[in-house]
């Protein structure tokens, strides 16, 4: 007999990890149109680690600045507000949702190296093909899943029982819990997102991107180049669980979206895009390894 896990599930939602300090104040300068650089420094001054991981990043091969980055007023200048903001938040929220020592966890390196590729793919997408020139959609990819960890904090032993099904029956984290669960990451990740008072593009990105057309218009093109992002890196191999099926990419609801509002989309040589984003491969290996330092 199939276990019901709605009482645990919705349980999950009164026991989410507090947004830390320093993220909230980084929340209120995500959500500003205009941010004192003074004032960024301030905040992320608090917490050195943090601010030492962001410069990490920022003289990562990803970026690729010509001069060596010492301090983050130079990042600001060379990279931008909003992109070290966001540097900051992502390296904020891993610290923030990292497993108690000695805590049974799934594979929480490929995690991250999945979300990040996810992540850096959004925003390579969008300064390439001019979809949805959003500063957010970088943060937004990285995050798209983290309703996996939170499922793995309160039901390790179910839902590890998900990754078994994704390995032995090549099907999708998704549909694996849907199957085991009765529900699904994604909805967990909103409630995260809506708890951390993040803009709605967050919450829609994290709940939606599984399906697309069931996300508010507004924000349905953003969830589109996430969910996109999301499947290029796994046909990258920055998959997470045992999912291997090929996708046609063209074929999927996201590309359609996208291809609504931005048409020269469809001459858009997806297998070549793949195959040029190779070359971020150890960019996204060298950011979760910066990112998940101790």
């Amino acid at each position: 007999m199939k276990t019901d896990y709605k009482k645990e599930i919705e349980s999950v939602r009164d026991f989410l990890p507090a947004m830390p300090t320093i993220m909230a104040e980084l929340v209120e300068i995500l959500n500003q149109s205009e941010v004192d650089l003074r004032v960024l420094s301030q905040v992320i001054s608090k917490d050195p680690a943090m601010a030492v991981n962001v410069l990490r990043i920022a003289n990562s091969a990803f970026y690729g600045l010509p001069n060596k980055v010492k301090t983050i007023e130079h990042a600001v200048t060379m990279i931008g507000l909003k992109e070290i903001t966001s540097l900051c938040m992502a390296c904020g929220m891993s610290g923030a949702l990292r497993a108690f020592t000695g805590r049974k966890t799934i594979d929480l390196q490929a995690f991250w190296r999945h979300s990040v590729a996810t992540g850096v793919i959004a925003r390579t997408f969008c300064a390439q093909f001019s979809v949805t020139p959003d500063g957010n959609l970088y943060l937004a990819g990285l995050m798209h899943d983290v309703g996996k960890v939170i499922l793995d904090r309160f039901l390790h032993n179910v839902y590890t029982e998900v990754i078994r099904l994704t390995y032995e029956e090549n099907m999708s984290v998704a549909e694996a819990e849907r199957q085991v669960l009765g529900d699904s990451h994604a909805k967990i990740g909103g409630w995260l997102m809506e708890k951390w008072g993040l803009p709605g593009i967050f919450a829609d990105v994290a709940c939606y991107h599984h399906s697309v057309m069931d996300a508010p218009k507004e924000n349905r093109e953003a969830v589109a180049v996430v969910s996109l992002a999301n499947n290029v890196a796994r046909l990258m191999g920055f998959g997470f669980g045992g999912d291997l099926r090929g996708t046609i990419l063209a074929e999927s609801e996201a590309f359609k979206v996208i291809r609504e509002t931005n048409h020269r989309i469809e001459d858009m040589d997806i297998a070549r895009f793949v195959m040029d984003l190779e070359r971020n491969d150890s960019d996204i290996v060298e950011i979760e390894r910066i990112m998940n330092a101790r």
